[in-house]
C-alpha cells in the first residue's frame, strides 16, 4: 500500500523480464488491468526509458496518472512486447514536450496512442515539439495512431523510420488517402504541416507503392527503402511520385534483371548518392537499354555492398560522367571492378576503394586488345583491402596514366605483386601504405617496385615487422634488394635481418646503408656462396672515423664458402655490444675486418708475403 518515488532516477532500463506485470505491484488491481507504471511509483526526473522483452506487458502507462508525471522524458524505447496494446494514453501523450527520440517495433500494438477515460468529442492535438528521430516498425496489428478525431505536428522531426503500412498514421492521413486519390492534393499540405524539416526517410516492407499520394515528401533529401527481399518494385517510378532525393539507399531488394526502371523517368533526378546493399539476384546493375543512364546522370557518389551476385559494375558510361566516390565491398562473386571503358568515363572519380571481395582478381577487366592509353584524369585515393585473390590492378598489357594519384593504400591482398604490365604514369605518388593510418608508407621508386616491396614486408616479416629476411625462397625480395635497397632500408624499426641462399650477392651492405638501421640487433648470413663480405665500403665513404654498431649484440655467419671479411674498408668498427659471434664453414674467411690501402688496392689483413699472419681479429 506504499508509494515508491525516485526523485533523481534518469535512466531506467527494463529487457527480459518475462512474468514482470507492473513496476511496483498494486495489490488491487482488477483482473486484466496490470499496468507497468501506476500511480503507486513516481520517476519526476526521468529522461531515458528502455523496455524490451516484455512478454506479460499489455500497457506501460496506466490512464489515471497525472499529465505530467513523464514531463521530462527524452527517449522513449519500447520493443518485443507481443502482447502490449499500445504505447501511452492520450493524457500523457499530449505533456511529453522534452521528448527526442521516439522508438517502438515489434509490438503487438493496435494503436500508438489510447483514448483512456473520458473521450473528447473534439479533435485532439498532439504536438511533439522536439521530436527528431522516430522509429516506428513492424508492429502487424497497429490500425491507427489515435482512434479519436485527431490532427498531430512534428515541427522538428528530422528522420522517420516506419513500414509503408504505418507511414500514413503517424502523419494523421488516414482520412486524406482517399480523397488524395481523386487528385485534390490534400496529402502534401497536410504533410507540410505535419513534418516541415523532415530531411531522412526510412521505408521498410513496402507493399502497395500506389497507397502513396503524390509529392508526399518534396523536402526529403535522403530516402532509404527497405524491401524485406521483395522483388518486382519499382523503384524509380515510386521515387519520383514521393520525393526527389539527394540519396537513396536500396537494401534488401530482390532484383533478377538489374534495378527496375519501367514506365515514365521523366527528367534527371537529384540524387547525388546511391547506396546499395543486400540485394539478391542482381547480376548488372542496369542493362544496356536501361534509362538509369539517364535518370542517375547527377550521381556523385556509389556505395555497392553485400551483393553477393553482382559481376561488376557494368553500366552506362553516362551515368557515372559526375561520379567522385565510388566503394564496392563484400560482392562474394564480383571478379572484376569495371571494363577498360567505364574505367575512362570516370572523368570526375577522385577516390575509389574495394575491399572484401573474395573472388575479385583484378581491378579493371583484361578485353583482349585496348591500344589506348587509359587515364583516370582526377582519381587521388586508391584503397584495396582484403581481396584475397586480387593479383593486380590489370592482368593486361594496357598503359595507364594517374596524373593526380597521391594516396594508395594496400591492405591484406596477399596474391597483389604487380600493379599493370603496361606502361604506368603516377607522377604525383611518394609512397604505398599498408593500412589506412599509416603516415608514412613505403616506396621503391615506381609503383610496381613498391608493391614488391610490400610485398617482400609481407611474406618476410613473418609477422614480426621488426624482422625482415632476403631469400630466393622470396626472388622479388633480392631484386628490390640489389636494384634499390634504400627502399628496404626505409623500414627503420628493423632488429633483426637474415640473408639466406642470395646466391647473385657478393656484399649486403655498405655504410651508409646502415645508417638507416639504427636498431639493428641481430645479422643472420646463411648459404650466400658468391658472398665476399657483409659490409663493403665505398670509395666515397672512405675516412679514418669510426663507425659504431650500437645495438648490434648476434652475428652469425654459415656456409658462405666465398666471404673473406664480415667488413671491408678503412674506417675502424666499434661493437659495444656485440656479444655472440657465429661463423661456421667459411673457409675463405681470413679476417673479420680488413682494411684497404687505397693507393695500392691491396688487402690488409689477408695472408701475405714475408712475416704477415693471418689474425682474424685485428685493431680494426
Amino acid at each position: 500500500n506504499y508509494n515508491i518515488e525516485f526523485p533523481l532516477l534518469k535512466k531506467l532500463e527494463i529487457e527480459r523480464c518475462p512474468k514482470l506485470k507492473e513496476f511496483i505491484s498494486k495489490s488491487s488491481s482488477e483482473s486484466g488491468m496490470h499496468t507497468l507504471f501506476n500511480e503507486k511509483v513516481a520517476v519526476p526526473s526521468l529522461e531515458t526509458m528502455t523496455i524490451s522483452e516484455l512478454s506479460n506487458v499489455k500497457m506501460i502507462f496506466h490512464t489515471d496518472l497525472p499529465p505530467n508525471s513523464f514531463q521530462h522524458l527524452r527517449e522513449l524505447s519500447v520493443s518485443r512486447c507481443e502482447i502490449l496494446k499500445n504505447l501511452l494514453p492520450a493524457s500523457i501523450a499530449k505533456h511529453l514536450l522534452q521528448l527526442e527520440d521516439l522508438s517502438i517495433s515489434d509490438c503487438g500494438v493496435e494503436e500508438i496512442v489510447s483514448e483512456g477515460k473520458g473521450v473528447e468529442d473534439q479533435p485532439v492535438r498532439f504536438e511533439f515539439p522536439k521530436v527528431s528521430s522516430i522509429q516506428v516498425t513492424s508492429l502487424k496489428e497497429l490500425k491507427c495512431f489515435y482512434k479519436g478525431q485527431h490532427t498531430i505536428v512534428w515541427p522538428m522531426l528530422k528522420k522517420l523510420t516506419t513500414d509503408g503500412s504505418a507511414l500514413l498514421m503517424l502523419m494523421g492521413l488516414e482520412d486524406v488517402r482517399i480523397q488524395e486519390r481523386k487528385g485534390n492534393g490534400v496529402a502534401a499540405l497536410v504533410v507540410e504541416e505535419v513534418i516541415p524539416n523532415l530531411e531522412q526517410l526510412e521505408l521498410r516492407h513496402l507493399s502497395d507503392e500506389g497507397q502513396f499520394p503524390l509529392n508526399l515528401f518534396h523536402h526529403v533529401k535522403v530516402l532509404k527503402v527497405n524491401g524485406g527481399f521483395g522483388d518486382g518494385f519499382l523503384i524509380f517510378p515510386f521515387l519520383r511520385k514521393i520525393c526527389n532525393p539527394e540519396c537513396l539507399d536500396l537494401e534488401c531488394f530482390s532484383f533478377r534483371d538489374g534495378l527496375p526502371c519501367k514506365g515514365d523517368v521523366g527528367t534527371p533526378s537529384r540524387i547525388k548518392e546511391l547506396n546499395l546493399s543486400n540485394l539478391r539476384n542482381l547480376q548488372r546493375m542496369w542493362r544496356k537499354d536501361s534509362e538509369l543512364g539517364h535518370i542517375l546522370s547527377n550521381l556523385q557518389t556509389l556505395r555497392v555492398m553485400f551483393c553477393h551476385d553482382l559481376i561488376n559494375i557494368g553500366a552506362s558510361s553516362l551515368s557515372f560522367k559526375n561520379l567522385t566516390t565510388l566503394k564496392v565491398s563484400n560482392c562474394a562473386m564480383m571478379t572484376n571492378l569495371a571494363t577498360p571503358l567505364i574505367v575512362e568515363s570516370l572523368v570526375q572519380l577522385t577516390t575509389m576503394e574495394v575491399s572484401n571481395c573474395t573472388k575479385m582478381t583484378e581491378i579493371v577487366a583484361h578485353e583482349g586488345d585496348y591500344r589506348q592509353t587509359i587515364v583516370v584524369g582526377k582519381l587521388k585515393c586508391l584503397k584495396l583491402s582484403e581481396l584475397q585473390s586480387l593479383t593486380s590492378f590489370c592482368r593486361g598489357s594496357y598503359a595507364f596514366n594517374f596524373p593526380y594519384l597521391e594516396e594508395v593504400v594496400v591492405e591484406v591482398c596477399p596474391k597483389l605483386k604487380i600493379f599493370s604490365e603496361g606502361v604506368l604514369n603516377t607522377p604525383q605518388l611518394q609512397s604505398v601504405k599498408l593500412y589506412s593510418f599509416d603516415k608514412k608508407g613505403c616506396w621503391a621508386g615506381d609503383l610496381n617496385s613498391t608493391l614488391q616491396l610490400l610485398n617482400i614486408k609481407k611474406v618476410g616479416q613473418y609477422g614480426r615487422n621488426d624482422h625482415l629476411t632476403i631469400s630466393n625462397m622470396f626472388p622479388e625480395s633480392i631484386e628490390i634488394w640489389k636494384k634499390n635497397p634504400r627502399a628496404i632500408l626505409e623500414l627503420k624499426n628493423l632488429s633483426q635481418m637474415n640473408f639466406y641462399r642470395c646466391s647473385s650477392l657478393k656484399y649486403i651492405f655498405t655504410l651508409s646503408m646502415l645508417l638507416s638501421l639504427k636498431q639493428l640487433e641481430r645479422i643472420d648470413v646463411q648459404e650466400c656462396n658468391t658472398m665476399e663480405q657483409v659490409i663493403r665500403e665505398d670509395e666515397e665513404e672512405a675516412t679514418t672515423h669510426e663507425f659504431t654498431f650500437t645495438r648490434l649484440f648476434y652475428v652469425k655467419l654459415e656456409a658462405c664458402f666465398n666471404l673473406t671479411n664480415f667488413y671491408l674498408g678503412s674506417r675502424a668498427l666499434e661493437f659495444p655490444k656485440l656479444s655472440d659471434i657465429r661463423i661456421v664453414r667459411c673457409p675463405k674467411m681470413t679476417a673479420f675486418s680488413s682494411s684497404i690501402s687505397r693507393e695500392s688496392e691491396k688487402v690488409i689483413g689477408k695472408q701475405g708475403m714475408g712475416d704477415n699472419t693471418t689474425t682474424l681479429f685485428c685493431h680494426k
